[in-house]
């Protein structure tokens, strides 16, 4: 994570680090510019070079839903959640339903949740093998609210996650990726950037480094460090490092259908023989997004469309660029990882600007290894929920499977085996969201932990019993998410301080 809100990062005086240029646009592009403004010293000159180009389309490989550490980014980049909810279409979200997904044909809400319990030095889930019980999503608010179409905020309190349901959820957003970026643009203090537009005209390259960039009508810029957002494309960093490292290439649409009514607080992803496709209740309005070979016709009716290869670059740093977002990765938005990945790029960034512009080595070798294995573990998590008889034996899901991993294969062997939750160092998906996606495909293990013998096994029938009623209960007991929604958005427009 960044530091609090308002943290600067620490300079020291004599440092060679005075002008970044961020060149893109779109949402990485704000999201970036905007973190800098918040945390840069004023002594470093930031100017935003934004590219001419409908960066609308590229950004659909964001997906359009963020997972619960979007809210610390945010508040730390200077968009707060009634900044988020009064300047966008964004909307809550508890997770994404896979429809038909499981093995049987049946659906789950891979929801966001805190760990779950440890129960006597034994990890709950163990208990549910032991007991014979096949579904976890009885234990998970955010999955029980999700099918009810019910949203509130958990409470924050401390110590309040062992006293209710609704404190063991986490939640994230549904977002529009153009919305999104109007409120990062927003938050960025009034002459704290310098922002150019135009076409991009000329990347003059030297030594294994970009000397300056030039737009259309514009002197030629040039900087210390540089940022490149420009998406796919990424205009400066392939002239640095034009390798790159992926297989499949996919083609995305999206389509917005006007909703007087806010939809539940889940997005909807089913599938279907060349691809799949979701819906994502935002505020005013449902997203349908297709996702489908690259060679398929295009399905979007006056909407957006966009195709992009999956991979990332062999660098993401390459000498003294920096690439953010798709112009160093693209990963499927099957799940939340393609905003998660972005998030984690800019933190990345925070942590490592270099001091000095007489050698960005050690930051540019720690930044493409944190990366590369950010990189990896995402695919990884997407891969593992393709391992599923339910799924069509059609060249689109035959291609999406065909690139083994060994690391994925150990991960699935050893849950199968013992109910093990095998984690790597830093994955940006946790246990609990294994464990999720595990119960919910229908893998199970075939043994339990023996320790979970231990307890009086219908003493631990009435706790596990007592706990699904008391999720049940809280669920019912919130409101439609229209109507949560409905009333804060009032509340806020009141008295947006609050």
């Amino acid at each position: 994570m960044i530091g609090a809100p308002g943290t600067p990062v620490a300079f020291t005086p004599g440092n060679d680090i005075r002008h970044i240029v961020v060149c893109g646009g779109g949402l990485a592009a704000w999201m970036t510019v905007a973190t800098l403004a918040r945390h840069l010293p004023d002594t470093v000159r930031v100017t935003l070079a934004e590219i001419d180009s409908d960066h609308r389309c590229a950004d659909l490989f964001y997906g359009t839903v963020s997972g619960p550490g979007s809210y610390a980014f945010n508040l730390a980049a200077g968009v707060t959640e009634p900044a988020l909810v009064l300047g966008s279409s964004a909307a809550f979200s508890w997770g994404s339903k896979y429809v038909h997904w499981a093995e049987g044909g049946r659906s789950w809400i891979q929801c966001f949740n805190l760990a779950l319990p440890v129960i006597d030095g034994v990890l709950m889930h163990q208990y549910l093998v032991q007991q014979g019980m096949t579904r976890l999503d009885p234990f998970l608010l955010g999955a029980v609210a999700g099918s009810r179409g019910t949203f509130a905020h958990p409470p924050r309190s401390p110590g309040a996650a062992g006293q209710q349901p609704l404190a063991r959820a986490e939640y994230g957003y549904h977002f529009d990726p153009a919305s999104h970026a109007r409120c990062f643009a927003a938050a960025v203090p009034p002459g704290r950037i310098h922002h150019l537009k135009g076409a991009l005209t000329r990347v003059a390259v030297g030594d294994g480094a970009i000397t300056g960039i030039a737009l259309d009508g514009a002197d030629m810029v040039t900087a210390d460090l540089y940022l490149d957002c420009s998406g796919p494309s990424a205009e400066l960093l392939s002239r640095l490092d034009p390798a790159w490292l992926g297989g499949r290439a996919l083609q995305i649409s999206a389509d917005d259908v006007a909703e007087a009514r806010l939809g539940p607080p889940v997005r909807s992803v089913s599938f279907h023989d060349k691809g799949w496709a979701a819906q994502t209740p935002l505020r005013g309005s449902t997203r349908s997004l297709t996702v489908s070979d690259a060679t398929a016709s295009c399905n979007a009716r006056g909407g957006l469309s966009a195709s992009a290869t999956l991979g990332r670059r062999q660098r993401a740093w390459a000498g003294n660029c920096v690439g953010i977002g798709h112009a160093a990765g693209i990963v499927e938005p099957l799940t939340p990882a393609p905003m998660m990945l972005l998030e984690r790029d800019i933190e990345r960034l925070m942590t490592l600007i270099p001091v000095s512009t007489a050698s960005m080595t050690v930051e540019e070798r720690e930044y493409n290894r944190r990366h590369g294995e950010d990189h990896h573990h995402a695919m990884r998590f997407t891969r593992a929920l393709l391992e599923t008889s339910a799924l069509p034996d059609s060249d689109f899901w035959r291609a999406a499977r065909d690139t083994p991993d060994a690391e994925l294969e150990h991960k699935l062997a050893m849950f199968a085996e013992r109910g093990l939750l095998v984690s790597y160092d830093l994955e940006p998906f946790h246990p609990e969201d294994w464990l999720i996606m595990h119960f919910g495909i229908g893998r199970r293990p075939r043994r339990h932990d023996r320790l979970a013998d231990r307890a009086d096994a219908k003493r631990v029938r009435r706790y596990l019993d007592d706990a699904a009623q008391q999720v049940a209960n809280a669920a019912a007991a919130l409101p439609s998410n229209h109507v949560y929604m409905t009333q804060l958005e009032r509340y806020l427009r009141q008295d947006p301080r609050k």
